[in-house]
């Protein structure tokens, strides 16, 4: 995958929310680097919830995905010194099992960079902030929507 100044990418097939306290992603090199070598790469994710197909890890929660509903999407706006991303997630939820839904509140509320995992199995990381990171939860009718909107310097950094 070639990184580009905007980009839609519609196979998310899982997005892992890591609380901002358990994961310091290191030094500014590191962090203004397009991709991140996965040796380096090893958060905590004891904490993690996971919107997908398999938890993280032991310890993370999970709430079910709907097939073909992630998206992940990439704005990179000249207009600011740097040039800002705006980075936006959105998928639909399976809240039929009532254990969700305190799970999603709980994601709503927290602040927590993003893992991306894609049908191709490439995986992404978007860095977040407390003052970054924006989550809502949003129900109509039958359809459960989750959408993540952080803005940072270095968009969706690849893992490989």
């Amino acid at each position: 995958m070639i990184r580009c100044g905007e980009y839609v990418l519609d196979d998310l097939t899982a997005v892992t929310v890591i609380p901002v306290a358990d994961f310091d992603p290191g030094t500014a090199a590191w962090q203004l680097a397009p991709t991140i070598d996965a040796v380096l790469f090893n958060p905590y994710l004891g904490h993690a919830v996971t919107i997908g197909r398999q938890a993280a890890s032991a310890g993370g929660a999970l709430i079910p995905i709907r097939p073909f509903t992630g998206k992940a999407k990439d704005d990179e706006s000249d207009s600011v010194a740097g040039r800002l991303h705006k980075v936006s997630v959105t998928c639909e939820v399976d809240d039929r099992d009532f254990a969700v839904w305190p799970i999603l509140l709980a994601v709503e509320r927290m602040q927590g960079h993003l893992l991306l995992t894609f049908r191709d199995g490439t995986r992404g990381f978007v860095q977040a902030t407390d003052d970054t990171y924006v989550c809502t939860v949003e129900r109509s009718g039958a359809k459960t929507t989750v959408q993540f909107r952080i803005e940072n310097m270095m968009g969706i950094q690849l893992l490989v």
